[in-house]
């Protein structure tokens, strides 16, 4: 199987709190692990940045869902190509506020 990254920026459209943050964090974990996405999540100020690693059509479809939500709006992409080794395989989703 492939390794592909893929990499965005968006802004939350609401304030998100520390719960709320906790809580998409979990469900994150939870749908990566199961699906062998790793990654990390920055978010400051309303801003988010993540990275996803993982198999290529499992990535696209994480981020095309990603791209829909409705809590996040500017989702503009950074990178999208393959890749040869993870560079978060240990992370089910790394978060740094």
């Amino acid at each position: 199987m492939p390794l592909h990254h893929l990499s965005y920026q968006s802004t939350a459209l609401l304030s998100v709190s520390d719960t709320v943050m906790q809580d998409l964090l979990a469900k994150s974990r939870t749908y990566n692990t199961a699906h062998e996405v790793s990654g990390m999540l920055l978010y400051r100020d309303g801003q988010f940045v993540q990275v996803l690693e993982g198999e290529e059509s499992v990535v696209r479809a994480l981020y095309e869902k990603i791209r829909r939500d409705p809590r996040h709006t500017d989702v503009v992409k950074l990178a999208d190509e393959p890749l040869t080794q993870r560079k978060f395989g240990a992370w089910a989703m790394a978060y740094r506020p």
